[in-house]
């Protein structure tokens, strides 16, 4: 292959204070071979406005729907980029990070060890900062690829993502039920997991930056966090039916149409909407529990698919 392109695509809502840190630090990118598309989802600040400004610039960067804003939500926003753009790789950005100089040359570098004809997604570790991008703490201390685990608990972030066309290609853009998919990263990590590669890089290529306005930010993992969670189980309620929607819509749109490796999740979980009871869930987790690389944590899943079972039947949360 000659030298790849990669297109980079940012979604932004609302983005002015972080943004323009957010290109410049793309702009700088050591691996130059690249476009950044940008959609904007409904901004009311000067977001568009500074947006226009870059592009002028630039002749890499694009605002695609200049002529109509529209808020459609961020899942749908990325997918529409993805959709729209081609490329030989595609990465993702939020609008108020920070790119680490190398990250578009050492995501690549490991991505072309891999076989193309099957859907492939690399992604890498982050580095937690403040508003100031002060902070050296890396976010993933431990990490998972096997579909299963991913299923339960997503820890692939879509800001240090590259995906190639083979994985793009399974996506059934005009299909996705947008309600069950929570957000566009997970999904396409499942695929990645269960059909082709999915792959980690221990190192941090963002500053990911945290603040008052993240629509999606770290986890609040301290100890009184935790012990908050062993009492009130809305959280890990809403999460698993996260993961129940999820593999419903894998199985509506992958069931019958290749070998799964792990066909029994799959299938069983995707069934859950029509078929959860007490007695159904319980053998369920007997048979196939949800994965967690932490033992505990499958214990307190499996509790909360069976004493919770009617949450998965009627509710898209």
């Amino acid at each position: 292959m000659s030298k790849p392109t990669i297109a980079v695509l940012m979604s932004t809502y609302n983005g002015e204070d972080y943004l323009a840190q957010q290109i410049e630090s793309i702009q700088k990118q050591s691996y130059e071979d690249w476009r950044l598309f940008i959609r904007d989802d409904g901004s009311s600040d000067d977001t568009v406005k500074i947006i226009e400004e870059y592009q002028k610039k630039d002749r890499r960067i694009q605002l695609i729907n200049q002529e109509h804003i529209k808020n459609i939500g961020v899942v749908r926003s990325f997918f529409e980029l993805l959709e729209n753009v081609d490329a030989d790789f595609y990465m993702f950005s939020d609008q108020d990070d920070y790119w680490l100089p190398d990250k578009i040359k050492v995501t690549l570098e490991e991505m072309l060890k891999y076989n193309f004809d099957l859907p492939n997604c690399v992604y890498t570790n982050l580095q937690i900062v403040d508003k100031n991008l002060n902070g050296e703490e890396r976010l993933l201390k431990r990490n998972w690829q096997s579909f299963t685990n991913v299923l339960f608990t997503n820890n692939v972030y879509g800001c240090t993502m590259m995906i190639n066309n083979s994985l793009k290609g399974m996506v059934n853009f005009k299909q996705i039920d947008y309600q069950r998919i929570y957000m566009h990263d997970w999904w396409l990590a499942l695929i990645a997991a269960e059909f082709g590669n999915l792959r980690f890089i221990e190192k941090a290529t963002i500053l990911y930056r945290q603040h008052g306005g993240n629509q999606v930010g770290a986890t609040n993992k301290s100890i009184s966090a935790l012990l908050k969670r062993a009492f009130n189980h809305e959280r890990d309620r809403k999460a698993m039916r996260r993961s129940v929607n999820f593999a419903v819509e894998f199985l509506k749109e992958y069931g019958n149409k290749k070998p799964l490796k792990d066909e029994g999740y799959i299938k069983r979980y995707g069934k859950l909407n029509k078929n959860s009871s007490f007695f159904n869930n319980l053998r369920l987790v007997m048979s196939l529990p949800p994965k967690s690389i932490y033992s505990l944590k499958e214990v307190f899943y499996a509790f909360i698919l069976v004493i919770y079972h009617k949450d998965y039947l009627t509710n898209l949360q």
